[in-house]
């Protein structure tokens, strides 16, 4: 039962459809040769379903050869409501889960009820207090209400300084189903119509020498999103998760890297990208995959580089670590169908996070040279 709580469909289901319920599971009888051979084995049997304090037990009479008379087995096992089938699970983190969706859904816009239940991992390690926050908050935001102003700046919504970056994709999917998906499409900076709150820099490592005056620079993404078209000449543009992987890149023809975004990509949308080619590289975990989907969305021919399984099964064994909460349930549709089937199976992974900059030198130049030949 506890597998079955981790799809989302099924939750969704177990949760939202009113003709669901009641349930009824069958109860298997034992074979008539245990009448004979093993009389305690069937004694226990009823004796366990007569003691069931969840849902309601069905009995019937039941005819075998070896007795003179019927004997009362239980037949179905009745469960009237979602309660019943928590509890039925008889698992702490289902019942807390059910327990945290249940609040929420009592407190929240009912448009917002489905996007709960679907990403339930992003609730997960969060105080209920802080979650209804942003439920309130998801249901008050407008479309431009920032009207150019930093995230934090936003007066009258009770929440502190940090709140947007603490549940920044919990908003997005809690908005995202108010909005049909825009906020995902634009950013929640774009959506909002948000400046950066605080400067963030990136660093720009050209890795053919002449394309830039300098060989590693900072800069910042208020200031990628408004260069001039002309201002840098390269054809290819590497957009890499991390600041620590620069010391990773070999020298590259006509290729600049930007390392360090994050989440961080709306500069994307930059018309200075006009025309050239997008590559992605990230960490293969699903927040790794959750950005390459951004950034398609701002530039939807972005490829993406070491970010399959064959690199995280080839590198796992030693460098994987635990992933300790998902980007959400539900890969993002901007993900090809092989980058989809890889995020649900690093979900379901003990260790499901490889970091990029763990990667062997060598085998990110021959990424990167592959890249290059084709």
């Amino acid at each position: 039962m506890q597998r079955q709580w981790q799809r989302r469909q099924f939750r969704l289901e177990l949760l939202t459809t009113a003709t669901a319920w009641p349930q009824s599971y069958p109860i298997g009888l034992p074979a008539a040769g245990d009448l004979t051979t093993r009389p305690a084995v069937i004694r226990q049997h009823v004796m366990q379903w007569q003691k069931m304090a969840v849902g309601q037990v069905m009995w019937r009479e039941v005819n075998f050869r070896a007795s003179a008379e019927p004997i009362r087995l239980p037949s179905h096992w009745i469960l009237e409501r979602p309660s019943d089938w928590v509890r039925a699970a008889a698992d702490r983190q289902t019942a807390d889960d059910f327990g945290m969706l249940e609040y929420l859904i009592r407190h929240a816009d009912p448009v917002l009820r489905d996007a709960l239940i679907s990403h339930l991992k992003l609730l997960r390690g969060r105080s209920r207090e802080e979650l209804l926050a942003a439920v309130n908050l998801a249901a008050r935001l407008k479309q431009g209400e920032a009207q150019g102003r930093p995230l934090r700046l936003l007066a009258g919504h009770g929440v502190d300084t940090k709140f947007f970056e603490r549940n920044r994709q919990l908003l997005i999917r809690l908005l995202d189903a108010r909005f049909a998906g825009i906020v995902s499409e634009q950013g929640l900076h774009g959506f909002l119509d948000a400046s950066a709150d605080g400067d963030h820099w990136l660093l720009l490592v050209p890795l053919q020498r002449g394309l830039l005056p300098f060989t590693i620079q900072q800069v910042r993404t208020q200031e990628l999103a408004t260069l001039a078209a002309d201002s840098i000449r390269a054809r290819r543009i590497l957009v890499i998760e991390n600041r620590q992987c620069w010391h990773l890149l070999p020298e590259l023809d006509d290729t600049i890297a930007i390392l360090g975004s994050g989440l961080d990509l709306d500069w994307l949308r930059a018309a200075w990208l006009d025309g050239k080619d997008i590559v992605y590289w990230g960490d293969i975990d699903t927040w790794g995959l959750s950005m390459l989907a951004q950034a398609r969305q701002h530039r939807p021919l972005t490829k993406a580089i070491l970010m399959d399984r064959d690199t995280f099964k080839r590198h796992a064994a030693v460098n994987a670590v635990a992933e300790p909460v998902a980007a959400g349930e539900v890969p993002p549709g901007a993900l090809t169908a092989d980058e989809q089937e890889l995020y649900c199976w690093l979900m379901m992974q003990e260790k499901g996070r490889l970091e990029q900059e763990y990667l062997p030198a060598e085998r990110v130049h021959e990424a990167l040279q592959d890249l290059s030949s084709r």
